[in-house]
Protein backbone atom coordinates (compact mmCIF):
# COMPACT_ATOMS: atom_id res chain seq x y z
CA UNK A 1 0.00 0.00 0.00
CA UNK A 2 1.08 3.88 -0.75
CA UNK A 3 -0.19 6.77 0.41
CA UNK A 4 0.83 10.54 1.00
CA UNK A 5 1.49 12.02 3.66
CA UNK A 6 2.16 15.44 5.80
CA UNK A 7 4.83 15.13 7.47
CA UNK A 8 4.35 17.57 10.42
CA UNK A 9 3.95 21.63 10.29
CA UNK A 10 2.05 23.51 7.41
CA UNK A 11 2.50 27.69 6.86
CA UNK A 12 -0.13 29.20 8.79
CA UNK A 13 0.00 32.66 7.17
CA UNK A 14 -0.62 32.94 3.34
CA UNK A 15 -1.13 35.80 0.90
CA UNK A 16 -5.07 36.19 0.57
CA UNK A 17 -6.81 38.63 3.14
CA UNK A 18 -8.07 35.45 5.45
CA UNK A 19 -4.61 33.80 5.27
CA UNK A 20 -4.11 37.03 7.42
CA UNK A 21 -6.17 36.78 10.14
CA UNK A 22 -3.40 34.87 12.45
CA UNK A 23 -1.07 37.48 11.91
CA UNK A 24 -3.99 40.57 12.73
CA UNK A 25 -5.51 39.03 16.07
CA UNK A 26 -1.79 38.35 17.66
CA UNK A 27 -0.81 42.17 16.83
CA UNK A 28 -3.90 43.18 18.13
CA UNK A 29 -3.11 41.04 21.49
CA UNK A 30 0.03 42.64 21.56
CA UNK A 31 -1.70 45.42 21.72
CA UNK A 32 -3.94 45.06 24.63
CA UNK A 33 -7.12 45.33 21.72
CA UNK A 34 -7.77 41.63 21.85
CA UNK A 35 -7.68 38.68 24.65
CA UNK A 36 -6.12 35.18 24.19
CA UNK A 37 -9.98 33.81 23.56
CA UNK A 38 -10.21 35.69 20.07
CA UNK A 39 -6.49 34.61 19.28
CA UNK A 40 -7.79 30.73 20.41
CA UNK A 41 -10.98 31.52 17.90
CA UNK A 42 -8.73 32.44 14.89
CA UNK A 43 -5.94 29.55 15.64
CA UNK A 44 -9.41 27.21 15.64
CA UNK A 45 -10.48 28.42 11.94
CA UNK A 46 -7.20 28.23 10.83
CA UNK A 47 -6.73 24.99 11.81
CA UNK A 48 -9.60 23.71 10.46
CA UNK A 49 -9.10 25.27 7.11
CA UNK A 50 -5.16 24.07 6.86
CA UNK A 51 -6.92 20.53 7.62
CA UNK A 52 -9.65 21.20 4.63
CA UNK A 53 -6.72 22.52 2.63
CA UNK A 54 -5.10 19.12 2.62
CA UNK A 55 -7.59 17.39 2.11
CA UNK A 56 -8.66 19.34 -0.71
CA UNK A 57 -4.79 18.21 -1.99
CA UNK A 58 -6.20 14.70 -1.41
CA UNK A 59 -3.79 14.04 0.66
CA UNK A 60 -4.13 10.81 2.75
CA UNK A 61 -2.28 11.23 6.04
CA UNK A 62 -3.30 14.48 7.52
CA UNK A 63 -1.91 17.10 10.22
CA UNK A 64 -3.59 20.25 11.87
CA UNK A 65 -0.63 22.11 10.72
CA UNK A 66 0.79 22.94 14.36
CA UNK A 67 -1.07 26.13 13.64
CA UNK A 68 -0.83 26.88 17.04
CA UNK A 69 3.09 25.69 17.99
CA UNK A 70 5.53 28.82 17.68
CA UNK A 71 8.40 26.34 17.22
CA UNK A 72 9.10 22.07 17.07
CA UNK A 73 8.50 21.76 20.93
CA UNK A 74 7.44 24.41 23.16
CA UNK A 75 3.71 24.33 22.77
CA UNK A 76 4.70 20.84 24.11
CA UNK A 77 7.49 20.79 26.76
CA UNK A 78 6.03 24.36 27.73
CA UNK A 79 2.83 22.80 28.94
CA UNK A 80 4.55 20.28 31.25
CA UNK A 81 5.24 20.80 34.98
CA UNK A 82 9.03 20.62 36.14
CA UNK A 83 9.65 22.89 32.79
CA UNK A 84 10.13 26.45 31.78
CA UNK A 85 10.58 28.16 28.83
CA UNK A 86 13.73 29.96 28.47
CA UNK A 87 15.53 32.02 25.11
CA UNK A 88 15.47 31.32 21.60
CA UNK A 89 17.60 28.40 20.30
CA UNK A 90 17.93 27.38 16.68
CA UNK A 91 16.32 23.97 15.21
CA UNK A 92 19.05 22.73 13.58
CA UNK A 93 20.10 24.38 10.84
CA UNK A 94 17.13 25.65 9.51
CA UNK A 95 15.64 29.11 9.75
CA UNK A 96 13.21 28.49 13.00
CA UNK A 97 13.93 29.41 16.44
CA UNK A 98 12.04 28.24 19.68
CA UNK A 99 12.81 28.18 23.24
CA UNK A 100 15.09 26.13 24.96
CA UNK A 101 13.15 24.07 28.09
CA UNK A 102 14.64 24.54 31.13
CA UNK A 103 13.84 21.44 33.83
CA UNK A 104 13.51 22.95 37.15
CA UNK A 105 12.05 20.17 38.60
CA UNK A 106 9.84 16.80 37.81
CA UNK A 107 8.67 16.30 34.76
CA UNK A 108 4.91 15.28 34.83
CA UNK A 109 2.53 16.23 32.50
CA UNK A 110 -0.75 17.63 34.95
CA UNK A 111 -3.85 18.10 31.92
CA UNK A 112 -3.70 16.71 28.49
CA UNK A 113 -1.93 19.02 25.84
CA UNK A 114 -2.98 18.56 22.35
CA UNK A 115 -6.48 16.41 22.65
CA UNK A 116 -8.39 19.26 22.03
CA UNK A 117 -6.65 20.29 19.00
CA UNK A 118 -6.92 16.87 17.85
CA UNK A 119 -10.76 16.77 18.15
CA UNK A 120 -11.01 19.91 17.07
CA UNK A 121 -9.22 18.51 13.36
CA UNK A 122 -10.70 15.26 13.31
CA UNK A 123 -14.35 17.51 13.41
CA UNK A 124 -13.26 18.14 9.73
CA UNK A 125 -13.60 14.82 8.62
CA UNK A 126 -9.67 14.07 7.04
CA UNK A 127 -8.88 10.74 5.46
CA UNK A 128 -6.61 9.93 8.67
CA UNK A 129 -5.46 12.66 11.13
CA UNK A 130 -1.25 12.28 12.70
CA UNK A 131 -0.66 14.01 15.42
CA UNK A 132 3.61 14.63 15.82
CA UNK A 133 4.60 14.91 19.24
CA UNK A 134 8.80 16.41 19.97
CA UNK A 135 10.48 12.73 20.45
CA UNK A 136 11.89 12.55 24.20
CA UNK A 137 15.38 12.32 23.01
CA UNK A 138 15.58 14.89 21.12
CA UNK A 139 13.86 17.19 24.11
CA UNK A 140 16.32 15.88 25.92
CA UNK A 141 18.93 17.45 23.77
CA UNK A 142 17.88 20.84 23.31
CA UNK A 143 16.79 21.41 27.36
CA UNK A 144 18.94 22.82 30.08
CA UNK A 145 18.49 20.15 33.25
CA UNK A 146 19.14 21.57 36.85
CA UNK A 147 16.97 18.46 38.25
CA UNK A 148 17.86 15.17 36.82
CA UNK A 149 21.53 16.24 35.66
CA UNK A 150 21.62 12.64 33.36
CA UNK A 151 21.00 12.84 29.69
CA UNK A 152 19.00 9.16 30.17
CA UNK A 153 16.98 9.95 33.61
CA UNK A 154 15.36 13.17 31.57
CA UNK A 155 14.68 11.40 28.22
CA UNK A 156 13.02 9.00 30.19
CA UNK A 157 10.44 11.11 32.20
CA UNK A 158 9.98 12.79 28.67
CA UNK A 159 8.78 9.79 27.38
CA UNK A 160 6.54 8.78 30.62
CA UNK A 161 4.72 12.61 29.99
CA UNK A 162 4.29 11.78 26.40
CA UNK A 163 3.00 8.28 26.85
CA UNK A 164 -0.10 9.92 28.44
CA UNK A 165 -0.45 12.25 25.97
CA UNK A 166 0.01 9.21 23.30
CA UNK A 167 -2.52 7.65 25.28
CA UNK A 168 -5.40 9.77 25.47
CA UNK A 169 -4.72 11.25 22.02
CA UNK A 170 -5.82 7.50 20.65
CA UNK A 171 -8.73 7.41 23.11
CA UNK A 172 -10.11 10.52 21.46
CA UNK A 173 -9.45 9.49 18.14
CA UNK A 174 -6.39 9.76 15.96
CA UNK A 175 -5.07 7.06 14.53
CA UNK A 176 -1.67 8.08 13.65
CA UNK A 177 1.17 8.83 16.58
CA UNK A 178 4.28 10.13 15.09
CA UNK A 179 7.59 11.18 17.34
CA UNK A 180 9.97 12.96 15.82
CA UNK A 181 13.78 11.69 17.06
CA UNK A 182 15.80 14.11 14.32
CA UNK A 183 18.48 14.17 16.79
CA UNK A 184 19.12 10.20 16.18
CA UNK A 185 20.67 11.48 12.42
CA UNK A 186 23.72 13.43 14.53
CA UNK A 187 24.01 11.28 17.77
CA UNK A 188 24.03 7.68 17.04
CA UNK A 189 24.95 6.12 20.72
CA UNK A 190 21.66 7.68 21.75
CA UNK A 191 20.48 4.57 19.68
CA UNK A 192 19.57 2.61 22.49
CA UNK A 193 17.80 5.14 24.74
CA UNK A 194 15.73 6.24 21.13
CA UNK A 195 14.98 2.81 21.03
CA UNK A 196 13.41 2.28 24.53
CA UNK A 197 11.81 5.69 25.13
CA UNK A 198 9.89 5.28 21.84
CA UNK A 199 8.68 1.79 23.08
CA UNK A 200 7.31 3.34 25.99
CA UNK A 201 5.12 6.05 23.98
CA UNK A 202 4.15 3.41 21.28
CA UNK A 203 3.15 1.11 23.99
CA UNK A 204 0.71 3.89 25.42
CA UNK A 205 -0.70 4.55 21.74
CA UNK A 206 -1.92 0.77 21.58
CA UNK A 207 -1.15 -2.26 19.43
CA UNK A 208 -3.82 -0.99 16.52
CA UNK A 209 -2.35 2.68 16.18
CA UNK A 210 0.13 3.69 13.20
CA UNK A 211 2.73 4.69 15.03
CA UNK A 212 5.83 6.34 13.36
CA UNK A 213 9.66 7.05 14.42
CA UNK A 214 10.54 10.26 12.26
CA UNK A 215 14.01 10.81 11.83
CA UNK A 216 15.34 13.73 9.97
CA UNK A 217 18.23 16.05 9.33
CA UNK A 218 20.32 13.43 8.44
CA UNK A 219 20.90 9.80 7.80
CA UNK A 220 20.54 6.50 10.11
CA UNK A 221 23.22 4.67 8.11
CA UNK A 222 25.41 4.30 11.34
CA UNK A 223 22.74 2.07 12.53
CA UNK A 224 21.31 0.79 9.79
CA UNK A 225 22.53 -2.93 11.38
CA UNK A 226 20.22 -2.56 14.38
CA UNK A 227 17.06 -1.19 12.20
CA UNK A 228 14.76 -3.96 13.31
CA UNK A 229 15.31 -2.46 17.29
CA UNK A 230 13.39 0.47 16.55
CA UNK A 231 10.21 0.23 17.90
CA UNK A 232 7.14 1.40 15.52
CA UNK A 233 4.89 0.60 12.70
CA UNK A 234 6.58 2.46 10.58
CA UNK A 235 10.34 4.41 10.26
CA UNK A 236 10.59 7.72 8.74
CA UNK A 237 13.47 8.40 6.55
CA UNK A 238 15.09 12.03 5.12
CA UNK A 239 16.04 11.23 1.66
CA UNK A 240 16.48 14.79 0.77
CA UNK A 241 19.22 15.66 3.07
CA UNK A 242 20.29 12.12 4.43
CA UNK A 243 21.10 10.68 1.10
CA UNK A 244 22.59 7.90 2.79
CA UNK A 245 18.94 6.66 3.48
CA UNK A 246 18.42 5.26 -0.17
CA UNK A 247 21.70 2.47 1.00
CA UNK A 248 19.68 1.54 4.62
CA UNK A 249 16.38 0.78 2.26
CA UNK A 250 18.15 -2.72 1.80
CA UNK A 251 18.35 -3.18 5.64
CA UNK A 252 14.57 -2.36 6.64
CA UNK A 253 13.14 -4.60 8.92
CA UNK A 254 10.30 -6.78 6.60
CA UNK A 255 7.65 -6.28 8.30
CA UNK A 256 8.66 -2.44 8.52
CA UNK A 257 6.45 0.37 7.03
CA UNK A 258 8.37 3.43 6.15
CA UNK A 259 7.52 7.14 5.75
CA UNK A 260 10.09 8.65 2.99
CA UNK A 261 10.77 12.65 3.06
CA UNK A 262 11.57 12.99 -0.49
CA UNK A 263 10.24 16.59 -1.00
CA UNK A 264 12.05 19.30 0.42
CA UNK A 265 10.45 21.28 2.90
CA UNK A 266 13.17 23.51 3.49
CA UNK A 267 12.88 25.15 -0.48
CA UNK A 268 10.94 26.23 -2.70
CA UNK A 269 11.74 24.39 -5.61
CA UNK A 270 9.02 21.73 -6.89
CA UNK A 271 9.66 18.37 -7.11
CA UNK A 272 7.48 16.64 -9.61
CA UNK A 273 6.47 12.98 -8.78
CA UNK A 274 7.99 11.88 -11.92
CA UNK A 275 11.00 13.05 -11.05
CA UNK A 276 11.23 11.44 -7.64
CA UNK A 277 8.79 8.01 -9.36
CA UNK A 278 12.71 7.36 -10.96
CA UNK A 279 14.92 7.94 -7.85
CA UNK A 280 12.41 5.00 -6.38
CA UNK A 281 12.27 3.05 -9.42
CA UNK A 282 15.76 0.79 -7.94
CA UNK A 283 14.05 0.05 -4.68
CA UNK A 284 10.44 -0.79 -6.44
CA UNK A 285 10.97 -4.33 -4.71
CA UNK A 286 11.56 -3.34 -1.27
CA UNK A 287 8.78 -0.67 -1.32
CA UNK A 288 5.75 -2.57 -2.76
CA UNK A 289 6.10 -5.45 -0.13
CA UNK A 290 5.79 -2.54 2.69
CA UNK A 291 3.23 -0.05 4.03
CA UNK A 292 4.77 3.30 2.30
CA UNK A 293 4.17 6.70 3.01
CA UNK A 294 5.49 9.45 0.34
CA UNK A 295 5.48 13.77 1.42
CA UNK A 296 7.79 16.22 3.01
CA UNK A 297 10.93 15.26 4.92
CA UNK A 298 9.87 17.46 7.71
CA UNK A 299 7.62 20.25 9.03
CA UNK A 300 6.28 22.95 5.92
CA UNK A 301 5.86 26.14 7.86
CA UNK A 302 9.65 27.72 6.63
CA UNK A 303 7.95 27.78 2.78
CA UNK A 304 4.95 30.05 1.51
CA UNK A 305 1.59 28.44 1.96
CA UNK A 306 1.26 27.66 -2.00
CA UNK A 307 4.71 25.88 -2.08
CA UNK A 308 4.41 24.00 0.81
CA UNK A 309 0.54 23.34 -0.83
CA UNK A 310 1.98 22.12 -4.18
CA UNK A 311 4.73 19.74 -2.37
CA UNK A 312 1.90 17.75 -1.45
CA UNK A 313 -0.08 17.95 -4.58
CA UNK A 314 2.99 16.23 -5.75
CA UNK A 315 3.13 13.86 -3.08
CA UNK A 316 -0.76 12.85 -4.17
CA UNK A 317 0.32 12.50 -7.54
CA UNK A 318 3.30 10.31 -7.00
CA UNK A 319 1.12 8.01 -5.02
CA UNK A 320 -1.83 7.75 -8.09
CA UNK A 321 1.33 7.06 -10.53
CA UNK A 322 2.97 4.34 -8.46
CA UNK A 323 -0.33 2.77 -7.11
CA UNK A 324 -1.48 2.46 -11.10
CA UNK A 325 2.59 1.59 -12.21
CA UNK A 326 3.82 -0.82 -9.12
CA UNK A 327 2.07 -4.47 -8.22
CA UNK A 328 1.70 -3.74 -3.83
CA UNK A 329 2.08 -6.21 -2.05
CA UNK A 330 1.22 -4.88 1.35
Amino acid sequence: MIRSATHSSYPRIGSSPWDQELRRVARERERGEAGDAAVTLVEDEVAAMIVAEQSRAFVDVVTDGAVRWSGPWSHVAGRLDGVRLDGLIRWFETGLYDRRPVVTGPVSRPAPILVREAKLALDVRPKALKVALPGPVTLARVSRDFHYRDHGLLARAYADALAGEARDLVAAGVKVIQLDEPALCRHADDFDLVAETAAVIFEAAGAGTTTILSTFFGDLAPVASQLERLPGTHLGLDMVHGTANWAVLAQLPDDRGVHLGLFDARTTRIETAADVALLLAPYREVLMARDTMVGPQCGLELIPRDAAFDKLLQARYLREQLQKEWRWRS
